[in-house]
């Protein structure tokens, strides 16, 4: 599964020559010591980034964001076979390359045609592998968030102790926290996982056991303008909710107050109804909206679901005639159904947000669009609350 997206560790996977051809190709030269970093050592390449002019700026996370959707087994499969298609067979250029992410930006760079292709398709057959985040509302706003050293220090050996005790893992930690425009604030731990051995070649071409710690990844957004907080973590409620009362306690300086009960971030029931609308504005080159799939459940019965995928050359009325005509009206009206998610998609005219944006939202707090770049990301979240689905 790909990551959720850290600038840092993206600059991390890449080795430094390849950073530095690459910004120099963008025309954004960076005042750094190249020769003095080793590869691991990115804040000064990340501050000199950070520095550059805005649309600079926010055109290299673009290519980076697309690079890092791309830095897995999937993605360079697909690079090789589009390749295949454009008569070149990459695989000799690429297989000394030591990580995905250099194989990505090679391709970025040295193969455009076959990069845009490549990209286009990958996002098509996998959703750019995103994941649920659980959102809620109602966090405190007025002292946080807090993200001075002592501070992350206090969160991280919070998390260690959380872990350690609760799953036996987690004896290192580490937080980094990023900012996105003047409201948002990501906080990325990264946790010390259980030891275990891999399978890996030498040198020589023989096999070899190799004992490793790997880390895995908890993330925090923090939205102050609308006092929400959104998470990533894997283990459900008994781990989502401790785990957002401590960041509330240590980042945001104040308990959370208890949520109601039946608390939801996300309507959904009225995308079942063939005349919702979904308004735009023109300025954000949305040509169309299309909801392209819905899973429904029967008020009633714990167990079972119905799950609703047209083909999307079908067009987009076809996923409301399945709906009306082919469940059994009669037995499954609509007043009996609830949606329990819905895949919606923007077709977009590539005005700067790319040609396409599809993400899932999950009753009753769960959405994917924190795994998509940022200017897509805020275009979703901003319909979701117009339309009345995002009702926190």
């Amino acid at each position: 599964m790909v990551q959720q997206f850290n600038p840092k560790r993206v600059l991390r996977q890449i080795s430094n020559p390849l950073l530095k051809e690459f910004f120099e190709r963008q025309g954004h030269p960076l005042d750094v010591d190249w020769d003095r970093l080793t590869n691991t050592q990115v804040d000064d390449i990340f501050d000199a980034w950070q520095r550059l002019p805005d649309d600079q700026r926010k055109a290299v996370e673009i290519a980076f964001h697309d690079v890092h959707e791309m830095a897995d087994e999937d993605g360079t499969c697909v690079i090789i076979e589009e390749g295949q298609y454009h008569g070149e067979d990459l695989a000799p250029l690429l297989e000394p390359m030591e990580s995905r992410y250099d194989k990505a930006l090679w391709t970025f760079m040295n193969r455009p045609a076959v990069w845009d292709a490549a990209v286009r398709f990958a996002k098509a057959d996998s959703l750019s592998g995103g994941r649920s985040w659980i959102k809620r509302g109602n966090v405190p706003t007025e002292d946080g968030p807090m993200f001075d050293a002592e501070t992350l220090l206090a969160f991280q050996e919070a998390m260690s102790a959380f872990y350690r005790d609760r799953q036996g893992r987690g004896h290192h930690c580490k937080v980094e926290h990023f900012p996105r425009g003047s409201d948002h604030h990501y906080f990325f731990v990264y946790l010390s996982d259980y030891a275990d051995t891999y399978i890996n070649f030498d040198d020589a071409g023989h096999f070899q056991r190799t004992p490793e710690r790997r880390a895995f990844e908890i993330v925090f957004a923090y939205d102050s303008s609308s006092s929400t907080l959104e998470m990533y973590a894997k283990g459900g409620k008994k781990v989502i909710e401790p785990l957002q009362q401590m960041f509330s306690m240590i980042i945001l300086g104040a308990p959370l107050e208890p949520e109601e009960p039946g608390a939801q971030a996300y309507q959904l029931n009225g995308l079942m109804e063939r005349d919702f609308a979904f308004p735009t504005d023109p300025e954000d080159g949305i040509e169309d909206v299309v909801l392209r799939g819905m899973r429904l459940s029967i008020l009633g019965r714990r167990r079972g679901r119905i799950t609703l995928e047209p083909d999307p050359n079908d067009g987009r009325d076809r996923i409301y005639e399945m709906l009306e005509d082919d469940l059994n009206r009669r037995r499954l009206p609509k007043s009996i159904l609830h949606v329990t998610k819905a895949t919606l998609n923007f077709k977009l005219n590539g005005n700067g947000h790319g040609r396409s944006l599809t993400f899932n939202v999950t009753f009753p707090n769960g959405c994917d669009l924190k795994s998509k770049r940022d200017d897509q990301r805020l275009l979703g979240e901003k319909y979701l609350k117009r339309w009345g689905i995002d009702v926190v």
